[in-house]
């Protein structure tokens, strides 16, 4: 069984939105998070789909969920204090109903410019190699900052940035997930950091530089854009 567990607890505090929480928010007349969703339902390998949701707006998003046909959402979770509580929280739900060895694939709800392919890609990943962390490579120079000095310019031809889905086993990463909170850790960044931390293996996939995270009002122009561009095509 292959999972999606999508992440839309966030208030968007970065985006200055005043009416609507940003994955709310509508590029082309259609909310951010259902673009996101949308690849998820259509890809004929996902089986199902959690989300961790802010709190208030769980009716909101279920009326979106009829409204646009999404069948697959299984779980709504409300988010958690942290990112890390809001991901412990969809693994724990999910591993109630599902077996330890299904494969969970991790994506951000205001990422919505990932594609089929990428989700193949990761789910491909996990069951040649026990894990997916997409990323994508530098193309800037790379420096360490101390106040307004430069301390280091590293070489960037092994820097890549660590992005989504990032897709593990089940059973594998909740146990990351609960030893992280026995050792006091209740504050990771992401997946990846906690498998690093527990000396686990991770693969590499390498995905589109236009899977963008929209956390800013550029971002969210940018992938106004993109999204333009990609129904261009479509009509030419």
């Amino acid at each position: 069984m292959n999972v999606a567990l999508i992440f839309a607890g966030g208030v968007g505090s970065r985006m200055n939105s005043r009416a609507l929480p940003k994955q709310f928010l509508e590029i082309n007349g259609t909310p951010v998070i259902i673009h996101t969703l949308r690849h998820f339902e259509n890809h004929p390998e996902i089986d199902a789909i959690a989300v961790a949701l802010i709190a208030g707006w769980h009716d909101h998003f279920r009326t979106l969920l009829r409204r646009y046909d999404i069948t697959k959402v299984r779980w709504i979770v409300e988010g958690g204090a942290t990112g890390q509580a809001s991901r412990h929280k969809v693994l724990t739900t999910v591993a109630e109903q599902c077996d330890p060895d299904t494969v969970v694939l991790f994506h951000d709800g205001v990422r919505p410019l990932i594609n089929q392919q990428l989700i193949t890609d990761n789910l491909e990943a996990v069951i040649q190699h026990g894990s997916a962390i997409t990323t994508t490579k530098f193309n800037e120079t790379v420096t360490v900052v101390h106040g307004d000095d430069i301390t280091d310019v590293i070489p960037r031809d092994h820097i890549y940035a660590a992005q989504a889905p990032q897709s593990f086993r089940l059973g594998e990463i909740l146990s990351l997930y609960d030893r992280a909170v026995e050792d006091g850790e209740f504050d990771s960044i992401d997946s990846c950091t906690l498998m690093q931390r527990y000396g686990r293996p991770l693969h590499a996939v390498v995905g589109p530089r236009s899977n963008i995270k929209v956390t800013t009002a550029e971002d969210f122009y940018v992938c106004r854009t993109f999204f333009q561009l990609l129904e261009n095509q479509q009509i030419a």
